[in-house]
C-alpha cells in the first residue's frame, strides 16, 4: 500500500535503517530509490542486498525511476551505461528501441532492482513543457508511436522479470507547469487523445500498474487526480477505460501536493482518490529524520478504524497489488528456471 523513500547511502544510515525496520514491521510493501540514494555501486548494492534479505512477509517491491535521458539514476554515476531519452530513442527503430530496453532491464536485474517506475507514456502536445517536452521525456505527440516505444521498454523489462508503471495519467504532456513545484492545471489545454496509450496499452495486457499525476483539470475529472475531489481514476481509469489494475500515485512529497496539506492528510486523499499504492519518498528535505513509512501507515490506519476510510476499499487495493505482485513472482519463477536449465546445459 505504502512505497517509502529515505535519506541515505549506506546500510549503516539512519535513514536507511529506518525504512528497512519499516519493511519488516509491515508498515511499507516497498522502497523507492532516488539519486539521493545513489553513492558507490558497492554501496547500493549493499543496501539493496539487505533489503532482499529482510524478514518481510512478502518480498519487497524495490523501485526505481530510470527512464533514460534526464531521468537516470544508474549510469556513469556508478560506472554503468546510460539509456538515451525517450525522444531520441523514438527517432530509430522499434527494434533499436528494445535493443537498449533490454540493456536497461538488465543493468537494473543485475542490481536486484524489481520495478521500474516507467514509462512516460504522456504525449508530448506541448514541447515547451518544462517537465515532459523540454525534458526529452516523450516518445512523441502521436498515440501510435508512443504505445509503440512504450511496449518495446515494457517488453524488455518482463523479459527480464521488473515491473513498469506506466506514467502519469490522464496526461502531463500538455502541461505549462512542473508538479514537482506547484499543481499542474491542465484544463484549458489536455486533450482525450491523451487517454490512447493507456487505453491501447490496456487491452494489450500492458498495463501491470498505473501511475496518476497531481494534475488538475476542471472540466474533466476536477481536482488534482490524485487527491479527493479528483476523479480522473474512478470515472476515466476504472469507468471510461475499464482498467482493474494497480493504481499508484506520483510521489506525495511534491510541493504540488504538500504545499497545499499535510502529509497525513494528503496520504488519506489519495486513497480516497482511488489509489492503490501511495509513493512518498520524504516529508521535507529539512526533516530528514522522519519516518514517513511509520506516519502515513498510523495516518490511513486511523482513517480506516474512524471510518473515514473504507474497509472494502482498502481490501480491493490490497487483492489488486497481491495479483500484481502474484504474476511478477510467477514470471520470475519462470525467469529463473529457464536460466538454471541454460546454465545447466
Amino acid at each position: 500500500m505504502i512505497m517509502a523513500g529515505f535519506f541515505g547511502t549506506k546500510t549503516s544510515d539512519p535513514g536507511f535503517q529506518q525504512v528497512l525496520s519499516d519493511l519488516e514491521n509491515g508498515l511499507v510493501g516497498g522502497v523507492v530509490l532516488l539519486g539521493r540514494n545513489v553513492g558507490t555501486r558497492d554501496d547500493l548494492e549493499a543496501m539493496i542486498d539487505r533489503i532482499r534479505s529482510c524478514k518481510c512477509t512478502a518480498a519487497p517491491f524495490i523501485a526505481i525511476d530510470d527512464e533514460g535521458g534526464t531521468v537516470e539514476r544508474l549510469g556513469q554515476n556508478i560506472g554503468l551505461a546510460e539509456t538515451p531519452s525517450a525522444a531520441d530513442i523514438a527517432q530509430g527503430s522499434v527494434a533499436a528501441a528494445h535493443t537498449a530496453y533490454t540493456a536497461l532491464a538488465e543493468k537494473l536485474a543485475a542490481l536486484h532492482i524489481n520495478m521500474n517506475l516507467a514509462p512516460v507514456v504522456d504525449l508530448n502536445t506541448n514541447p515547451s513543457n518544462p517537465i515532459i517536452g523540454q525534458r526529452q521525456r516523450s516518445y512523441g505527440s502521436e498515440p501510435d508511436t508512443v504505445v509503440r516505444y512504450a511496449a518495446a521498454f515494457i517488453h524488455a523489462h518482463r523479459k527480464k522479470g521488473i515491473l513498469t508503471v506506466l506514467k502519469h495519467f490522464p496526461g502531463h504532456g500538455s502541461s505549462t507547469a512542473d508538479s514537482h513545484a506547484g499543481i499542474a492545471d491542465v484544463t484549458t489545454t489536455w486533450s482525450s487523445a491523451e487517454l490512447k496509450p493507456y487505453r491501447r496499452l490496456i487491452r494489450r495486457g500492458l498495463a501491470g500498474a498505473i501511475m496518476v499525476g497531481h494534475l488538475a483539470n476542471a472540466r474533466r475529472w476536477g481536482g488534482v487526480a490524485t487527491q479527493s475531489g479528483g476523479h480522473a481514476v474512478d470515472r476515466l481509469l476504472r469507468h471510461d477505460l475499464r482498467y482493474d489494475g494497480v493504481v499508484m500515485t506520483d510521489d506525495l512529497a511534491m510541493k504540488a501536493i504538500l504545499d497545499a496539506k499535510p502529509p497525513a492528510a494528503a496520504a488519506i486523499d489519495a486513497v480516497k482518490a482511488g489509489a492503490d499504492i501511495i509513493m512518498f519518498t520524504k516529508f521535507s528535505d529539512e526533516d530528514q529524520t522522519a519516518d514517513v513509512g511509520r506516519d502515513i501507515n498510523a495516518a490511513l490506519t486511523t482513517a480506516v478504524c474512524s471510518g473515514e476510510l473504507k474497509a472494502d476499499a482498502l481490501q480491493r487495493s490490497v487483492a489488486r497489488i497481491r495479483k500484481w505482485r502474484a504474476g511478477w513472482t510467477r514470471h520470475s519463477r519462470r525467469q529463473a528456471q529457464r536460466h538454471t536449465s541454460v546454465t545447466v546445459l
